[in-house]
């Protein structure tokens, strides 16, 4: 039998004082690498964050809060370039997968939302005729975080721009976002399609 790969974990800290900021942690090489991200992380392509490097963290921090300090996300993160200026990767959260990539500047670093995102698997590319979304309300799926496997049912086939839970997400008829819910807990994530695994 196979031994599981570990994913990589990543934590988004949103805190209070001195002033409000977030603190993304990207776990490597047995430490949470940390940014302080001033105005959070970018919601378009369109708008870069400041990211400052900080001192890396203990890896025991990455489930810690206080009550100036509490968890805005946290999943597992996957890199995919990286060159001494421009590092790639993506976030998968509890609600979303998104990539990101971190640009060095001459002082600090500039955090930037691509405009290529984490395609549906079997979604058209350009040119390419749409196909129709593969899942469908009430079917059972799961899907992976932190903690292991979740499982639960789709609830929604979004297929235009909305927010769940306080943040936004990005959608279309080409290529729809997924509501789920958590059968244990009754949380509700939104994935697109390639995260999520269908039983019958």
């Amino acid at each position: 039998m196979e031994t599981p790969v570990r994913r990589a974990s990543f934590v988004l800290h949103d805190h209070r004082v001195p002033r409000p900021h977030f603190d993304l942690r990207l776990e490597q090489d047995g430490v949470l690498k940390s940014w302080a991200v001033p105005r959070g992380l970018p919601d378009s392509p369109t708008r870069n964050r400041l990211a400052v490097q900080v001192p890396d963290h203990d890896l025991d921090h990455l489930t810690y809060t206080d009550e100036n300090k509490f968890i805005a996300d946290i999943g597992w993160w996957e890199e995919e370039d990286r060159t001494d200026r421009r590092f790639v990767f993506v976030l998968h959260g509890r609600e979303s997968s998104l990539r990101y990539a971190l640009i060095r500047t001459d002082t600090d670093w500039l955090l930037h939302r691509t405009k290529e995102q984490p395609r549906v698997a079997g979604a058209p590319g350009p040119g390419q005729a749409a196909q129709m979304p593969q899942l469908k309300v009430g079917d059972k799926v799961s899907w992976n975080t932190p903690q292991g496997t979740t499982h639960g049912v789709v609830k929604e086939i979004r297929k235009k721009d909305f927010q769940l839970a306080g943040q936004k997400f990005t959608a279309s008829p080409d290529e729809p976002t997924y509501v789920v819910e958590s059968e244990k807990s009754g949380h509700r994530a939104a994935h697109q399609e390639q995260a999520l695994t269908r039983h019958s």
